[in-house]
């Protein structure tokens, strides 16, 4: 149910696009500009995002911009499956704070997600 929740607002909050498809373009830029001397367009780059029939890309920046939206569309399904679990649980008093939400579900990298701290 959060699964689909989250899925649900990263499609369909216009912000939460918006931020996405920006963090996506630096993403897709920043993972070209790493095997590649030639840079990639910026606008040819939102323009292939927003509608994968415009935009002058070569095929290789179109697999790229491909998978690169792909996995940020993941990280932010991710990031708000983890805010909406913080904020449910806080409301129901089932952790007091940010920090010990953190201490128990964001183990893996030893800190949580930036967003948590402005949730908190």
């Amino acid at each position: 149910m959060m699964q689909q929740i989250a899925s649900f607002i990263v499609d369909h909050d216009p912000m939460m696009i918006l931020r996405r498809t920006a963090d996506t373009v630096r993403y897709t830029r920043w993972a070209w500009n790493k095997g590649h001397t030639d840079l990639i367009d910026e606008e040819e780059l939102r323009l292939f995002l927003c509608d994968e029939h415009r935009g002058d890309l070569t095929d290789e920046q179109k697999t790229l911009a491909r998978r690169c939206r792909d996995e940020m569309r993941s990280v932010y399904e991710e990031m708000c499956v983890r805010l909406l679990q913080h904020e449910i649980m806080l409301e129901r008093g089932m952790v007091p704070d940010v920090s010990t939400y953190r201490s128990v579900f964001c183990t893996e990298g030893g800190d949580a997600p930036w967003m948590l701290d402005q949730a908190g």
